[in-house]
């Protein structure tokens, strides 16, 4: 993953790319914590720093251990919670007010969190909650409630969300 091609994708929103930007070195930060305990008097400040930037000045909580793949777009970035155990791809598209998070167990305790496919297109104030998949080259509406896996190809919109069009691997859309 490079930050040049996440920030291709932002050429004239200079914020989101500082947002990116700042994301991908604290990535980095937090890898490189997780393999050498030596390396906290480099990474602490650079952590602390991205998360007063991103939750304090930005308001978005976008932890720096979310895996998230390449060219990665956030239009409008306010609002924006992504848990931390949560899996991006490539290509996706988060718009504001959107929360994608693990479902919380009757005994108090986090349960998985979902795992997005390439090239999702996430609408405003869209929930996507739970151990779930999101397919590859899915469309989820704004406001939708996700909180079931959705197949690749797939449109889902409504609360609870259901799917109002699917693309067959095989020809066009079905409806």
């Amino acid at each position: 993953m490079t930050v040049t091609s996440s920030l291709k994708n932002h050429r004239s929103d200079y914020r989101q790319r500082l947002i990116i930007r700042l994301y991908r070195i604290a990535h980095w930060a937090s890898q490189l914590r997780k393999v050498s305990k030596l390396s906290w008097p480099i990474v602490l400040p650079i952590l602390v720093a991205y998360r007063f930037l991103t939750e304090w000045i930005f308001h978005l909580e976008l932890p720096a251990a979310t895996k998230i793949g390449q060219r990665l777009i956030i239009d409008h970035g306010f609002a924006l919670v992504v848990n931390k155990h949560v899996s991006i791809g490539d290509d996706c598209r988060l718009r504001h007010c959107v929360t994608i998070g693990c479902k919380v167990n009757a005994d108090g305790s986090q349960g998985a969190s979902p795992r997005i496919g390439n090239r999702v297109d996430v609408g405003a104030g869209a929930i996507i909650i739970g151990d779930i998949v999101i397919g590859d080259d899915v469309v989820i509406g704004a406001g939708a409630v996700v909180t079931k896996t959705v197949p690749p190809g797939a449109v889902v919109v409504g609360n609870p969300a259901r799917v109002i069009t699917q693309k067959s691997m095989l020809g066009p859309a079905t409806t």
